[in-house]
């Protein structure tokens, strides 16, 4: 049941397991996957502006023609 830490401590930023029933394990998962879905969800929202802009441009650039003629 997770990992032990040199002193035969229990550490709970290393455990694995998913239903260990220690509240520091169970408090550091749930905080650890807020984290992660919140910090995914504005970089994404951050890159993907970040690259329409910059690829526009440069499609916009690199077309032959005026955009928008046929």
């Amino acid at each position: 049941m997770g990992v032990t830490s040199a002193d035969g401590r229990h550490d709970y930023q290393r455990c694995t397991d998913e239903n260990c029933p220690r509240f520091p394990c169970q408090v550091y998962k749930e905080g650890l996957g807020d984290g992660r879905r919140r910090g995914f969800g504005e970089g994404r929202a951050q890159g993907y502006e970040d690259g329409y802009k910059q690829g526009f441009g440069d499609g916009i650039e690199a077309c032959p023609r005026p955009h928008g003629k046929g």
